[in-house]
Formats: C-alpha cells, structure tokens, sequence
C-alpha cells in the first residue's frame, strides 16, 4: 500500500504541477474531488493515467489535419537547429577573428611604440649632431 505522500508526489510529477489548485485547473475530473482524502488521490492517479494513456494512443495516430502541423512544426524544429547551430559556427568565428584583431592590434601598438622610440632617439641624435 503506496503512502499517502508517495501517492500525492507520484500525481503532481504526472501531471506535471506543484499544488492542488494546478491540479484541479489542469483536470476537470479532478476538480470535485476531496484531496484531503486518499481515495481521492488515488482516483486522481488513474484520471491522469487513463488521459495521458489516451493522449498516447491519439499521438500514435493523429487526425490528418494534425498530422499536416506536426509535419510542418517537425520541419520548423528541423531548420531552426541548422540556423542554430550555423549561430553557433558564426559566433565562433567571430569570436577568432576578434581574437586575431585584438592580437594584431597589441602588435601594431608595439610596433607603433617602437617607432616612437626609434623616432625620440633619432631627434636626440640628429640634436646633439647639430650642437656638435
């Protein structure tokens, strides 16, 4: 015999809630139901097994019309993972190039500093040959 909180936590993880008001809300074969009571819980188990077994069955064998939307939300999921993942391809090349960038900016400042020296000392040079 399955404990009355083992019972209630095995119902909410099936009905995918986290109190008896979503319970309640989510099925109308619930809702006149006394949840301070074990039967009730033990007939909400089988309310939601019974749907979610019937949904299964429903989803094995759509109507043509559902069959058409999930065709088309299945080819939507499809193209939106290629977009996906070629984001993700971009966003890594982007992310190199600015590497690259940030890495040819740091060697263009050294070099840039390195004129800057060469020209200071160039000046001192061509000073102390003029007073000379």
């Amino acid at each position: 015999m399955i404990k009355l909180q083992a019972l209630k936590a095995k119902v909410y993880t099936l009905a995918k809630v986290n109190s008896t008001q979503q319970l309640k809300a989510k099925y109308a074969d619930i809702k006149t139901l006394d949840m301070r009571r074990k039967d009730s819980w033990e007939n909400a188990l089988t309310v939601i097994e019974k749907q979610q077994g019937e949904f299964e069955v429903w989803l094995e064998n759509p109507p043509e019309e559902y069959k058409d939307l999930f065709s088309d939300i299945t080819e939507a999921s499809r193209e939106y993972d290629l977009k996906s993942a070629k984001v993700k391809q971009l966003k890594q090349e982007v992310l190199s190039a600015a590497a690259s960038l940030e890495t040819l900016a740091e060697e263009c400042q050294d070099e840039a500093n390195q004129l800057e020296q060469d020209i200071k000392a160039s000046r001192k040079t061509a000073k102390r040959a003029e007073l000379n």
